[in-house]
């Protein structure tokens, strides 16, 4: 709704002794029209409730805008971490079947990487409030070069939705069709660099455990395996057999499964982000809005959370799947 503007001056005595204009604000205010009364006392509220969520809100703009624009946005978070950690193990285990502890390092892999990505995956289509005036943005001093496209680009941007699916409001922000359709590729080269960038993080520390495991593995079983080798090899000889108990104790060693490329697991997390994460959490959002407005839900916000894991659930347990049968046609296990 199209909340009454109010000057800096009057929304700070509005805040009062109980918080502190946060500064990006103090700068839309300055800039035209005020600060929306609506959000002011939602984060009013926010800033009273105290505790690590009081402090949360006053110092990450990124956190205060999506809770003042989405009560329920950290319940989305939480939901999606907790459940995604079951839903891979859950699928990891059906899709890898007899082989799930030999391909373990897999496993791990996938779980460190998937971790670091369901608050980026929450978060990025999380809607965002609208704290001034609908038609001031940031102002920028950026007059050539690079930063000049660059401010031009972020202008573009604010004009996007943060979600294929996010309400318009009225005198706020009205989004059209083709507003949508442009959001929907933009959200899925933003997926696809997060994806990269933690697929490439995330494969790092995997590797290097793996390549540490194995090392005190091989260690280990060279030792035994030693030992053992030189025993049969003597009952070999005794016997008249001819043997090496090199080759023995090489035997006795399984083989294992090559570490994953780092850079084409990468790839493959930025094609599996852009691609399908893209468009089941573009879903997602959706499907969680069509309830969040249903009469029975806003008399009852349980049905609305009740609804989100079981969509969110779904969601993890397909998604799962998709992303094994992805990355053994990439090859990279």
């Amino acid at each position: 709704e199209d909340d009454e503007l109010l000057p800096l001056e009057e929304a700070e005595s509005v805040l009062a002794k109980d918080a502190t204009m946060p500064e990006d604000w103090q700068q839309l205010a300055k800039a035209g029209g005020g600060i929306r009364q609506g959000v002011l006392m939602k984060f009013l509220a926010l800033a009273k409730a105290g505790g690590l969520m009081g402090y949360l809100v006053t110092k990450f703009p990124v956190l205060r805008d999506r809770l003042i624009a989405d009560e329920r946005f950290l319940f989305k978070v939480f939901t999606e971490v907790f459940i995604d950690s079951g839903c891979a193990t859950f699928a990891e285990v059906k899709k890898r079947g007899d082989v799930f502890w030999d391909e373990f390092e897999f496993y791990l892999s996938d779980l460190v990487v998937g971790i670091f990505l369901d608050i980026a995956l929450v978060t990025l289509l999380a809607p965002t409030c609208v704290a001034g005036a609908s038609h001031v943005v940031k102002a920028s001093k950026a007059t050539k070069g690079f930063a000049k496209y660059s401010a031009a680009f972020m202008k573009m941007r604010s004009k996007l939705p943060s979600a294929v699916f996010e309400k318009s409001i009225k005198g706020v922000r009205v989004y059209t069709p083709q507003q949508r359709a442009i959001a929907f590729f933009y959200k899925g080269f933003e997926y696809a660099a997060v994806g990269f960038a933690c697929g490439l993080v995330g494969q790092s520390m995997a590797n290097t455990a793996m390549i540490a495991k194995r090392a005190y593995n091989k260690s280990k079983r060279a030792s035994e395996g030693a030992d053992v080798a030189t025993g049969v090899a003597t009952g070999l000889l005794a016997a008249g057999g001819d043997a090496s108990s090199a080759d023995l104790a090489n035997s006795l060693v399984p083989d294992e499964v090559p570490v994953p490329p780092l850079f084409r697991t990468a790839c493959v997390w930025a094609l599996f982000m852009g691609l399908s994460s893209n468009a089941r959490y573009q879903a997602v959002f959706g499907l969680e809005r069509i309830v969040e407005g249903t009469v029975l839900a806003k008399k009852m916000p349980l049905i609305a959370n009740v609804a989100t894991v079981c969509i969110r659930f779904a969601n993890n347990i397909y998604g799962g799947e998709q992303f094994i049968d992805m990355a053994r046609w990439a090859g990279i296990q």
